[in-house]
């Protein structure tokens, strides 16, 4: 008999699947805050299962790093700090601009006709919604996730898209604040273009200076805020 956490629920998810998706967008949207305790009572009633599946939800978050566990309090959402967001941004930088480089000298047809497709749909709907605009939309961030997927889905490497792909998830919660806070002031749309434009126009080099620009970009405002927050040099 197969345990709870291991049932299947229609398109083959799981329970234990289902309660990590429930907790990581309450983390994503700030239902639960940097920092906030997290009660087993409080996510069961969010996610209406038992506690076992939570359980493994949490486990797999803290593996990456969306939540912390401490013997003496249990579990709570990580906290954010400049030096978490420095070290993500540097590792982004050298893996996916690495990535992105061999994804340009390998990709066929079949990569150019994913990356063309992938920022059509991302470029066709605004990244803010319209009744808070600090807040990102989700079917934006859908499409921004596949964009950049798309851009490095030709390097070759199974590993290196794992390590691409988790750390674009560790980023997650930094370009959300990112965002709340720079407004309209960044061309983020015309950065995606320029991506674009430098991949299928087989400019590696180029095309991982731009990505690594445009990750740089992201962390600039938040640098200046968590200089200004801890009482440094703004």
């Amino acid at each position: 008999m197969r345990s709870q956490t291991d049932q299947k629920r229609a398109g083959g998810r799981t329970l234990a699947g289902d309660a990590y998706e429930a907790i990581r967008q309450a983390i994503r949207s700030t239902r639960f805050k940097p920092g906030d305790r997290l009660r087993f009572a409080d996510l069961q009633a969010l996610c209406g299962m038992s506690v076992t599946p939570v359980r493994e939800a949490l486990a797999r978050l803290t593996a990456e790093g969306f939540t912390v566990l401490d013997d003496h309090r249990g579990y709570s959402v990580a906290t954010l700090s400049l030096e978490e967001l420095r070290d993500i941004t540097a590792a982004r930088q050298l893996c996916e601009s690495e990535a992105l480089r061999l994804a340009v000298e390998k990709g066929d047809a079949d990569w150019e006709a994913r990356v063309i497709a992938a920022h059509h749909l991302l470029a066709r709907i605004p990244q803010v919604r319209e009744d808070i605009p600090s807040a990102i939309r989700e079917d934006w961030e859908e499409r921004h996730a596949a964009f950049h997927a798309a851009l490095i889905s030709a390097c070759g490497s199974p590993i290196l898209l794992e390590i691409c792909e988790k750390l674009f998830s560790r980023a997650d919660r930094y370009r959300r604040m990112s965002i709340s806070l720079s407004g309209g002031a960044r061309d983020v749309e015309g950065e995606h273009r320029r991506l674009m434009e430098l991949a299928l126009a087989r400019d590696g080099e180029g095309a991982a200076a731009a990505l690594r620009e445009h990750y740089g970009r992201t962390a600039a405002a938040l640098d200046t805020f968590f200089e200004t927050e801890s009482g440094g040099p703004a």
